[in-house]
């Protein structure tokens, strides 16, 4: 009988710790911080993974949101990581959160050594910084919103003379 209260206790002890790591796992910061540490992989099929199938993309440079796993991952993850292959994009202070959405300040750098847009490369250093307001619903990214100075990025990606 002592053996079987052990195995039991055991059970339950490995039940208490497995249950609190995966509810921290999947935490919408950590969600956030999996996505981020993706992008600085420079894997956009794994940054996609952390997106929701029907996932809206805001990006308040472009006006328009797209819509879709498959869309957020070939326009925009895709598109910034051919644009800037070496880019890193950190999060500057502290984030904002609670249990389904994370808002936080970064700073977004690289070299412009890919092609952009349908732009040759123009091999500029690329650096500036916004806002993302993230939302997420068991582990994944409903909703993210980017808010940043695209006149500055603009500026940047410009030829130089």
């Amino acid at each position: 009988a002592g053996n079987t209260m052990k195995t039991l206790k055991i059970a339950a002890l490995s039940l208490v710790m497995f249950s609190g790591f995966s509810l921290a796992d999947s935490s919408p910061l950590n969600t956030v911080k999996a996505y981020m540490a993706a992008w600085n992989a420079h894997n956009a099929p794994l940054a996609a993974q952390y997106l929701a199938d029907d996932a809206v993309y805001y990006d308040a440079a472009a006006g328009e949101p797209i819509t879709g796993r498959e869309k957020a991952e070939k326009e925009v993850i895709g598109a910034f990581i051919k644009a800037v292959p070496d880019l890193n994009w950190k999060m500057v202070g502290k984030p904002v959160y609670d249990e389904d959405t994370v808002a936080f300040r970064w700073e977004f750098s690289g070299k412009n050594s890919g092609e952009w847009a349908g732009s040759p490369p123009t091999n500029n250093p690329i650096k500036f910084e916004g806002v993302s307001y993230i939302h997420v619903k068991a582990g994944k990214i409903t909703w993210q919103g980017d808010y940043y100075d695209s006149k500055k990025l603009d500026e940047e990606l410009k030829p130089v003379k």
